[in-house]
């Protein structure tokens, strides 16, 4: 599933070719891919973007006619810019149309993902309730030392959840929790005030270092433009045998996911 990097490096690529053109359409292809606000009483569309922004994983376009639309590429979700479309192409669920017969491809092999066309004034009843952005001054030491006092769910588990912090997913838990030297089954209430400090820093570090190379491309993950992220060449744990210290990685399994730790630097 993209995480906030993807979904950021995504919705910049949005923005960039919305500057410039007007939406005119959205075309659904797929049941229930399209969602509907049904307090929208107006066709939305041609309307121009005035502001696009990120919450956790969902990107968020306000158009100037007052309605907005939410992107949620769920787990195999991705948008491509195409200049000359033709037919819609297997997995493509929907269309976003554009001026001058251009336009976004939604692609999404598991039908998982979402598009929600909504009067904006609606935002808040569309959006779950999410934490704070981890790149965000909100994130801090503090804010996790309360968040996880009496919390004896494993860390890796905590930062998982969405209502906690917004936008972290399976890859770059695992990496963060390496390179904070804490292991992903330590109970949230077991961290101490140092190891906190070094889990907030180092959650900033990696999403900064993906977000820079335009986000981890392992599977279905794609830019705009269709081309991958290259944050996959600096994973240090994720679907790793060693560590670079040449330590054996190993897999835990945590509310049903892959948990890539390495025991040697990891306590």
């Amino acid at each position: 599933m993209p995480e906030l990097p993807e979904v950021q490096t995504v919705l910049d690529g949005l923005a960039e070719v919305l500057e410039s053109k007007s939406i005119t359409g959205l075309e659904c292809y797929y049941p229930g891919t399209v969602i509907v606000d049904p307090d929208l009483d107006r066709d939305p569309f041609p309307a121009r973007l005035s502001k696009a922004e990120r919450r956790g994983k969902y990107m968020i376009l306000h158009l100037d006619s007052s309605a907005s639309i939410i992107i949620h590429l769920r787990m195999t979700g991705k948008l491509v810019y195409e200049p000359r479309p033709d037919e819609p192409l297997k997995h493509e669920r929907a269309r976003l149309l554009l001026a001058s017969d251009e336009a976004l491809r939604f692609i999404d092999i598991r039908t998982f993902g979402k598009i929600t066309v909504l009067d904006s004034s609606n935002l808040e009843k569309y959006l779950p309730a999410l934490g704070p952005e981890p790149l965000s001054g909100d994130f801090s030491p503090s804010y996790l030392r309360r968040v996880f006092k009496g919390r004896k769910a494993p860390v890796k588990n905590l930062l998982l959840d969405q209502g906690l912090v917004a936008g972290l997913g399976n890859i770059y838990v695992c990496e963060l929790l390496f390179r904070s030297g804490i292991r992903p089954d330590r109970s949230g209430l077991s961290l101490c005030p140092k190891e906190l400090r070094e889990l907030v820093k180092q959650t900033k570090e990696v999403l900064q270092e993906a977000l820079a190379v335009g986000g981890t491309s392992i599977s279905d993950y794609r830019q705009i433009d269709d081309k991958t992220g290259e944050f996959q060449h600096f994973l240090r744990v994720y679907q790793k045998r060693e560590c670079p210290l040449g330590h054996a990685v190993q897999n835990l399994k945590l509310a049903g996911r892959s948990s890539f730790f390495c025991p040697e630097c990891q306590h």
